[in-house]
């Protein structure tokens, strides 16, 4: 069981307050490793901004500047092929006090190794549902490709993501792309680097200032038994971006 220490150096070419409510309380690449059947993990995410937006324009998100956001996981086994994951998500801030903001179930199915592909593939399918003030739109769903490599000790995932509303029919498909870069050490040590983006609608962008593109240094190494955590440190580069994140991780397989 590895520990993941991420130590993630951010980097937002910008952040839209018209983005995606959630995004920003879990910070994930998924993969095609999945549980197996009859096992599962609990899994908490939580950044810190101590250098954020003071304000939002819209009614959707909430400000980030010293605010922590949260994400509780837990994730079962169904199928050597499916597994199934439902969690909450959370925002705490001086003056604010704790919120909790929505929850998110998910569906990933993976290719099976017997086919032998020529690359790990898998489908990630996910139902989010977030309180009124927290996000543009009651509910969203979203549906992840998922395409890795493995190229002996580095691999390479990359994630196509597409999100919308469901209780809007003029909602939008929005590209949220993003990718991990790998290196595997001896044991469950390694370090990659992580990208995240929102890019707006597939029919036409949004502008620069209102796409969100953020990269993650990453190291991982083993702590003991089932339990993994991480640290991450990010920096964003715009005037709509979160200057400095801290990110933190914490799993515990069962």
């Amino acid at each position: 069981m590895k520990l993941t220490l991420s130590f993630a150096a951010l980097l937002s070419l910008s952040l839209a307050s018209s983005a995606r409510a959630q995004h920003g309380y879990e910070y994930e690449v998924y993969g095609t490793d999945i549980s197996r059947p009859g096992s599962g993990e609990l899994e908490l995410h939580m950044n810190f901004v101590p250098a954020g937006t003071q304000t939002v324009d819209e009614p959707d998100g909430r400000a980030t500047n010293r605010a922590w956001r949260s994400s509780f996981e837990v994730t079962a086994g169904v199928a050597s092929w499916l597994e199934a994951s439902v969690y909450a998500v959370g925002y705490a801030r001086s003056g604010a006090g704790v919120k909790y903001v929505g929850n998110r179930a998910r569906l990933t199915a993976v290719a099976p190794t017997r086919w032998n592909l020529p690359f790990d593939l898998g489908l990630a399918q996910e139902i989010a549902f977030a309180r009124p003030g927290y996000s543009e739109h009651r509910w969203a769903y979203e549906v992840t490709p998922i395409i890795s490599r493995k190229l002996g000790a580095a691999s390479l995932t990359f994630n196509p993501a597409l999100e919308r509303a469901v209780n809007d029919n003029e909602s939008l498909w929005e590209l949220e792309p993003r990718a991990r870069l790998a290196y595997a050490f001896d044991g469950d040590e390694g370090v990659g680097l992580e990208y995240y983006s929102v890019l707006g609608p597939i029919s036409g962008f949004d502008e620069r200032s209102h796409q969100i593109h953020q990269v993650f240094a990453t190291a991982s190494g083993e702590l003991s038994g089932d339990v993994e955590g991480g640290l991450g440190i990010g920096r964003g580069l715009t005037r709509n971006s979160d200057r400095w994140i801290i990110t933190t991780r914490l799993e515990i397989r069962f």
